[in-house]
């Protein structure tokens, strides 16, 4: 390493850089954020589990095996060092592998009963055989962990005698989404603290600094842990930093602290608290056409023909109907069919309708449609497909692809993004890169990147019901000035279209915030 190089290690469940190696949000962040460092002299070894096939998905080798203590042994495992791109000698890409992190899909949903009880596990040995690994690496370094999944080690930096040699590294500890939180009983549990380290609980004294007083019986909460010992926490926009500092409002569905608003004030008081904007990538040739309607069927059917998921089908089908009388405006949306991202299209204003119903029907007057693009929870798609019933106009594509996503990015006149609350998000950046102009509720990341009347729509609202009302609202006004007013539509669309969100920006961030 040269004399004036510096050297993160990053930690994290996912990592988009890798083929198979994305979920969600995490690992856009883990492929650019890495990359950008090292344009700007640093060096950066990222580290996420291999699950039993990333690591042969992608060229990689064996780099070294770890002994690590995890319930009550002594287990092995092997770090794969994915090849080296000679474009960036400065990037390391770590696989760790062993038979208790398995599983395609990453994440597994267990029972509402037991949440976390299969994930929380396989991280808690991450963290154990990562923290052995990280003892023997030369010079120093930043230890950068990312969401609760890594909050496992502090527990074992603080508390653990064959990790002490953990706290004379600095570590920075990003929050992702704080709602969810990886929360585990302490004790008398295979998944839980005692099962994973039961070495530690031979003095249980240690228990009370690290026990969630929100919870009847002991529980420990990685994210916690994390906000709590990091030297340095940030979440991924500004906004969102200071929303998360206060108390939530479930009645009206305002997000805060999520519970834990108290350790995250104390940490801005203390002066570890930042909010730093995620950035887009921006490629020179974006390669996407821009189609005319019959084009657009065309390359949806011939990307979903193929597709077993139900109702896929019955949306082609309608687009297909539809050449004949191609929509003079199209809105889309492509999101995680949850809570968070839908509930305020389904919720119901002061006028007895909901926002979506409000939305389509002003669609349907002018001969516009709406298509949805996504997956989720069941009762989410439900009330989307109800909806798909309901209106001829409205088409609820109920799958995952990229290619379907780029190309109504591409070719839509409007983008919607009501989410309850939004740490950063991804979507809109996308969308406004490629021309696209967005409705937002303006929170989080989405009030720090679309401006009202500058490069997009935005609405907020005191009450539930007023956001519904606001949203409806102004996408009816935005609908209206596509038609009616093209001078300023185009003003909207060129501020859209030169917006900027780079990871340049945020990696000097980081670098200045958390880093130095």
């Amino acid at each position: 390493m040269e004399p004036d190089e510096h050297h993160v290690v990053m930690l994290a469940t996912e990592n988009g850089a890798l083929r198979g190696g994305k979920v969600g949000g995490v690992a856009d962040v883990i492929r650019h954020l890495p990359e950008a460092l090292t344009l700007l002299n640093y060096r950066v070894t990222v580290i996420i589990p291999s699950y039993g096939f990333l690591h042969r998905e992608n060229p990689s080798h064996l780099h070294s095996t770890i002994e690590f203590p995890f319930a009550g042994e002594s287990m092995k495992g092997e770090f794969w060092e994915v090849e080296a791109s000679p474009e960036n000698p400065r990037l390391v890409h770590l696989l760790f592998e062993h038979p208790g992190i398995r599983g395609n899909p990453i994440y597994i949903n267990d029972p509402p009963q037991m949440p976390f009880m299969q994930d929380a596990t396989k991280y808690a040995l991450f963290c154990s055989a990562v923290g052995q690994f990280i003892k023997q690496l030369p010079g120093t370094f930043v230890l950068h962990l990312h969401d609760w999944h890594t909050g496992m080690l502090f527990v074992l930096r603080e508390m653990h005698p064959e990790f002490a040699e953990l706290k004379r590294i600095r570590t920075v500890f990003t929050i992702h989404n704080l709602a969810i939180q990886g929360t585990r009983p302490m004790r008398s549990h295979g998944s839980s603290v005692e099962g994973w380290f039961p070495e530690l609980f031979q003095d249980p004294g240690w228990l009370s600094a690290w026990v969630d007083r929100r919870y009847p019986d002991p529980c420990f909460t990685p994210m916690a842990a994390g906000i709590r010992y990091a030297d340095k926490v940030n979440t991924v926009s500004p906004t969102y930093a200071d929303e998360i500092l206060r108390h939530d409002d479930p009645a009206n569905d305002d997000h805060g602290g999520e519970g834990l608003e108290d350790i995250l004030q104390k940490a801005w008081r203390d002066g570890r608290l930042y909010g730093i904007l995620n950035g887009c990538d921006y490629p020179e040739d974006l390669g996407i056409p821009k189609l005319n309607f019959p084009e657009l069927v065309e390359a949806v059917n011939k990307i979903v023909c193929n597709s077993n998921r139900p109702g896929v089908q019955d949306a082609c089908g309608r687009l297909e109907r539809l050449k004949a009388n191609p929509p003079s405006i199209i809105l889309t949306s492509v999101t995680r069919v949850v809570h968070q991202k839908v509930r305020l299209f389904l919720e119901y204003g002061s006028s007895g309708e909901t926002a979506i119903d409000q939305i389509l029907k002003e669609l349907t007057a002018r001969n516009g449609i709406y298509i949805f693009l996504g997956t989720g929870v069941p009762d989410c798609e439900a009330r989307l497909w109800a909806l798909s019933k309901k209106y001829e106009r409205f088409l609820f594509i109920n799958d995952h692809s990229e290619k379907i996503a780029q190309a109504l990015y591409g070719n839509a006149s409007m983008f919607l993004m009501p989410s309850s609350y939004e740490p950063c998000g991804i979507s809109q950046m996308i969308a406004m890169r490629d021309g696209l102009p967005c409705i937002v509720h303006l929170v989080g990341g989405l009030k720090d990147t679309v401006i009202p009347g500058v490069n997009g729509f935005g609405f907020s609202g005191n009450t539930l019901e007023e956001r519904v009302d606001n949203f409806a609202l102004v996408t009816k006004q935005a609908i209206k000035m596509f038609f009616e007013n093209k001078r300023s539509w185009t003003r909207i669309k060129k501020g859209a279209l030169n917006a900027r969100c780079t990871w340049a920006t945020s990696a000097q961030h980081y670098i200045d915030l958390l880093y130095s």
